[in-house]
């Protein structure tokens, strides 16, 4: 072979993963199922927390508001030069923008918790990214609240693509759009 380097003498190293908003993990089982291996977890909800600490005793969940943990030196934290992670995954609270919710939007706190995944893009410099929400966000605003995401995310030096996409599409059993 020459010294050309095959997929037997590759050196394979497994895609890594920050996840923010983690919930109860469901987007994170389906990172984990994508290939990616997660370094940490955040999820402000104790129960949450509680139930991934249970459900995955080998993931690193962190029972903490993303607000305290964003001011921090997140490369130092988890040992990772900037441009290293290969992923930034969540889906901010999405109560502000859902038809089910009251539609406050920007006016609600957590409806405003997107600018802290923008500073974890902006520390980490992600390869690439994940950010779910509910179809209800494109709109709310008259699309304003959406612009001023995308705007926010364009500014930390990303480009953007959308797709809406249905989890009973993907084998989940439920009829959400995302």
């Amino acid at each position: 072979m020459g010294g050309q380097i095959t997929n037997r003498t590759r050196k394979t190293h497994p895609l890594t993963a920050i996840e923010l908003f983690a919930g109860a993990g469901g987007l994170a089982l389906g990172v984990e199922r994508a290939g990616f291996h997660t370094l940490a977890l955040i999820e402000f909800d104790k129960d949450a927390a509680a139930t991934l600490k249970v459900n995955r005793p080998a993931w690193n969940v962190i029972h903490d508001d993303v607000a305290n943990v964003s001011p921090l030196d997140l490369c130092e934290l988890w040992s990772i030069p900037v441009g290293e992670l290969d992923m930034l995954s969540g889906g901010a609270p999405c109560q502000p923008f859902s038809y089910a919710g009251k539609g406050l939007g920007l006016d609600d706190a957590r409806g405003t918790l997107f600018y802290h995944f923008a500073v974890f893009l902006e520390k980490l410099r992600p390869k690439t990214f994940l950010f779910e929400n509910v179809r209800g966000l494109l709109t709310h605003d008259c699309g304003r609240t959406y612009n001023t995401i995308l705007d926010i995310f364009a500014d930390a030096g990303y480009t953007i693509q959308k797709k809406v996409l249905n989890a009973w599409d993907y084998g989940v059993a439920q009829k959400r759009d995302a």
